[in-house]
């Protein structure tokens, strides 16, 4: 097994090893605006770091950094949509790579998602398929996807509306929990 230390990465490795699983995890917005481990009046504290040590226990090499407050959405998709980029260059096929957006980090991940149209890639949606932005009549989804929020979540989350107008997906499954933690599902490791 791997050490921790060397699969919690910032950035994509210059040379990656093309077996390995790669998972993007895109934090909460919450992150951005109060550090690595906010603490919500509702909802408590955000586990970032745990959250990415339980996806490296589970095999994959993990790429993530905590955005700086007032990052831009789209400036930032296209910086990790580049990055996937040289994981496919690299030869790492599209199946080992997966992108993770939980609730502003869902929203990035969706415009990578509609940006390389790669169908093999797999997305998942964490309180993150806001239906205020179905306006942007462009952002559609590709590849295998999972959304994934708690009914109780006060957020207008509906991501039915993205699978309708998404003719580039490839699997997708909508899973709504009934675990009354609201926004506050994304806070912990599950």
């Amino acid at each position: 097994m791997q050490d921790i230390d060397t699969t919690i990465l910032q950035t994509v490795p210059s040379s990656p090893d093309s077996s390995s699983r790669y998972l993007f995890y895109l934090h909460g917005l919450i992150v951005e605006e109060a550090g690595i481990r906010p603490k919500s009046e509702e909802h408590g504290y955000y586990e970032y770091e745990l959250i990415l040590e339980k996806l490296a226990q589970a095999g994959f090499i993990v790429i993530s950094e905590a955005r700086e407050k007032g990052t831009r959405v789209k400036p930032y998709a296209e910086k990790v949509a580049s990055q996937v980029k040289q994981l496919l260059a690299n030869k790492v096929p599209p199946g080992n790579i997966s992108i993770a957006g939980a609730s502003k980090g869902g929203l990035i991940c969706a415009y990578v998602s509609s940006w390389l149209k790669e169908k093999e890639i797999k997305y998942a949606f964490l309180s993150g398929l806001f239906e205020k932005y179905l306006q942007d009549e462009e952002l559609k989804l590709y590849g295998r996807v999972l959304s994934i929020h708690d009914r109780s979540d006060k957020l207008s989350i509906n991501p039915l509306p993205y699978f309708q107008r998404s003719e580039g997906l490839g699997q997708f499954e909508h899973i709504v929990l009934d675990l009354d933690l609201g926004h506050g599902l994304i806070y912990q490791p599950h």
